[in-house]
């Protein structure tokens, strides 16, 4: 059956400074993405003047947080992705279901669209900084296809901010392990200080060896993806269905980064990009 993918504009807003800018976006049919684009006085925004303008965007699902990070780490999602997508160039416009691109074919992205037929309410919110030059708007746009189904599997992407304010290790064990849910990638980003490992384990069980950061970054680019300045790769995507983490069955589970330079500030920040209710195909080809 035919399913023609169709673009609706639903609604622009003014940016402007501490403002939190929520907009509840139409459900029906089956939407493959949501996008914002910036514009300053009806021209392209740039990315810079975007980055600086805007911190969090936040896009929940029935009341389900599916995306909930700064802005910035969006754009680095999408340059993360290396040659899944055609073109590494963005600028003004941003999409909010960026994680279904770790996929290699169409009919695994699918997997990842958002079915209305059991969505009752989807909003985003978009938090701008104090300070916004060189922006004044953002519009809310969807890209969809005419096909009836329910929610399903999806994918997210949410910050996890982490307290490290000395060199040495820092183990993280409190990510979401939810039995039907299964992870992507886990990004660790440097804080401006300088990671020089970083190890995985799950059930007591190393899934990454404490490996320096070129060995992960060897990894990402072997498998298609592209390694990211200032960040550690817990890489866990090869873009098939056998790609994932799952979480079925997972007691405990470690992120242990090493710091050879304290990051600035004593904070940096974990960016999952995880899938929500597997789908049964992925979870039997994972095994």
């Amino acid at each position: 059956m035919s399913q023609i993918k169709k673009v609706y504009v639903h609604d622009t807003k003014p940016v402007t400074a501490g403002a939190v800018i929520t907009v509840t976006i139409p459900s029906f049919s089956t939407i493959d993405d949501i996008l914002l684009k910036f514009t300053n006085s009806g021209a392209a925004a740039t990315m810079a003047n975007i980055k600086a303008a805007v911190g969090k965007v936040a896009l929940s699902i029935n009341g389900d947080q599916v995306i909930n990070c700064n802005l910035s780490q969006l754009y680095d999602v999408f340059g993360f992705l290396g040659n899944r997508i055609q073109e590494q160039a963005l600028t003004n416009t941003v999409s909010l279901n960026l994680g279904r691109l770790m996929m290699s074919t169409n009919n695994n992205k699918d997997f990842f669209a958002w079915g209305c037929s059991n969505i009752t309410t989807i909003q985003v919110q978009v938090y701008c900084n104090a300070t916004v030059t060189g922006v004044t708007d953002v519009q809310f746009v969807t890209e969809r296809r005419d096909f009836d189904s329910a929610l399903g599997s999806y994918i997210k992407v949410i910050n996890y901010p982490q307290n490290m304010s000395t060199t040495g290790y820092s183990t993280v064990d409190t990510l979401p392990r939810d039995a039907n849910d299964a992870y992507l990638a886990v990004l660790a980003d440097n804080g401006s200080g300088v990671i020089s490992s970083g190890e995985c384990t799950r059930n007591g069980s190393n899934i990454i060896d404490e490996v320096a950061p070129e060995i992960m970054a060897y990894v990402s680019q072997s498998r298609g993806y592209k390694q990211l300045t200032g960040y550690f790769n817990y890489l866990f995507a090869d873009g098939s269905a056998r790609g994932a983490l799952p979480m079925n069955g997972v007691t405990d589970l470690r992120f242990k980064t090493q710091f050879s330079t304290a990051p600035t500030g004593g904070t940096y920040n974990l960016l999952a990009v995880s899938i929500k209710n597997i789908p049964a195909e992925m979870l039997a080809a994972i095994g």
